[in-house]
């Protein structure tokens, strides 16, 4: 009898396996959609602004006020969908997120423009850093790594095809507009697709009690240290943002259907290396895959800016992929392993809010810098940031054990 009932209950626990498996896929598929259409148009923003008329040395400016919009509500956003669950925030930011887009095609004025940055930079604050809340609520220490890195993986591999499909409508059209225009269905689509499977699944988002996490997210070490990473290395990742496809139009000659492709080999590598990173974390533990491939990201950047042809750039700049991928995923599945799932929203609000304000400074940065020197500067300046967070991963962050600190 008692065997009879050992079975029953392993049956039950299998197919509630499968069933929050294949929501997670289902669910990943979803955000890649949306991402899908960002990164139609998401890596030649800055011609974008320069077709518009935005000087060089302020290109920045609109990339560090959306980081700065998103940077100020991903906290209360994840501190929200603690207390009422998941679903209501994205959906209804996914639609918000729809119009935004749809709004760059009817911009007119630079201030236009600037407030539908802030809008945009808004609208993500309150999507993604639920949604990894969300998978690191359906997931166990043992298969964390694997998961994220598989939820990643789906969401990456969407915006592997988007810079390629983005550049060659662009090149064939001559405009932006038709990319916003697609990218703002694919949201629209997201956010319904996204209601029907939760309601037909039955499971997922919940509404949980939260209390006040403040001090016990600041006092455990683990986490601090991982806030500084991102901090450090999303001021770094930002520096190029407004640099590199200026950089390779105006001083290596690449044309959009080129630099589609480039950004597209870029994703595709920093997919595959997510995916592999969460794997080998779950068994090597997750502070060798953060601290090593960081050299990669560091040699791969600062040899980018010695670039002297486009093929040349063109295979060292995608071996930044290679060290830059594993660290997200590792980092998202360090957290879930040191904090309680009650703290997760918050914890992963407050990890967005640093990684943007890294993004806030890096753009301004790198812009500043390309305006008062050249296009390869940058470059070096962020081979500098990672290397020193290297070594302040080898200092401050401890040894890998199996305990939960928070």
């Amino acid at each position: 009898m008692d065997i009879k009932n050992i079975l029953k209950d392993g049956r039950k626990k299998i197919v509630e396996l499968l069933r929050i498996e294949q929501f997670l896929l289902l669910f990943s598929i979803v955000l890649a959609l949306v991402i899908f259409g960002d990164s139609l148009y998401y890596s030649f923003l800055p011609l974008f602004f320069e077709e518009f008329g935005i000087h060089v040395g302020d290109i920045g400016d609109y990339f560090t006020i959306f980081f700065l919009a998103s940077a100020l509500v991903s906290i209360p956003a994840g501190f929200i969908s603690d207390r009422m669950g998941r679903k209501p925030l994205i959906s209804s930011s996914l639609l918000f997120l729809a119009a935004v887009v749809f709004g760059y095609s009817l911009a007119e004025t630079n201030f236009h423009l600037m407030i539908l940055r802030v809008m945009h930079g808004a609208s993500f604050g309150f999507i993604f850093p639920i949604a990894r809340a969300y998978v690191m609520d359906k997931t166990t220490e043992e298969n964390r790594g694997q998961t994220m890195g598989a939820f990643v993986f789906v969401i990456t591999i969407a915006q592997m095809a988007g810079p390629a499909i983005g550049g060659f409508l662009r090149e064939r059209m001559g405009s932006f507009h038709p990319l916003f225009y697609i990218a703002a269905f694919f949201a629209v689509g997201a956010a319904v697709f996204l209601l029907i499977a939760v309601r037909d699944f039955g499971t997922g988002f919940t509404v949980q009690k939260m209390r006040l996490p403040t001090r016990e997210l600041i006092h455990n070490r683990v986490f601090a240290v991982v806030l500084l990473m991102f901090g450090m290395l999303f001021l770094a990742g930002g520096i190029l943002i407004p640099i590199v496809s200026l950089f390779a139009m105006k001083e290596l000659g690449m044309d959009y259907s080129v630099q589609g492709w480039l950004f597209s080999s870029y994703t595709l590598i920093y997919a595959i290396s997510q995916l592999v990173a969460g794997d080998l974390s779950d068994r090597y533990g997750r502070k060798t895959l953060l601290v090593y491939p960081l050299f990669f990201y560091a040699v791969a950047a600062l040899f980018s800016g010695f670039s002297t042809y486009s093929w040349m750039f063109f295979a060292i700049y995608i071996c930044i992929a290679l060290g830059s991928g594993p660290y997200s995923t590792v980092a998202y599945s360090l957290i879930g392993d040191k904090v309680k799932q009650e703290l997760r929203g918050t914890a992963s609000g407050a990890i967005t809010t640093v990684q943007n304000v890294g993004l806030i400074v890096g753009p301004l940065v790198g812009s500043k810098i390309a305006d008062a020197s050249n296009l390869r500067i940058p470059f070096f300046v962020t081979a500098l940031v990672v290397f020193a967070t290297i070594v302040m991963l080898f200092i401050l962050l401890p040894k890998d054990n199996k305990e939960v600190d928070t």
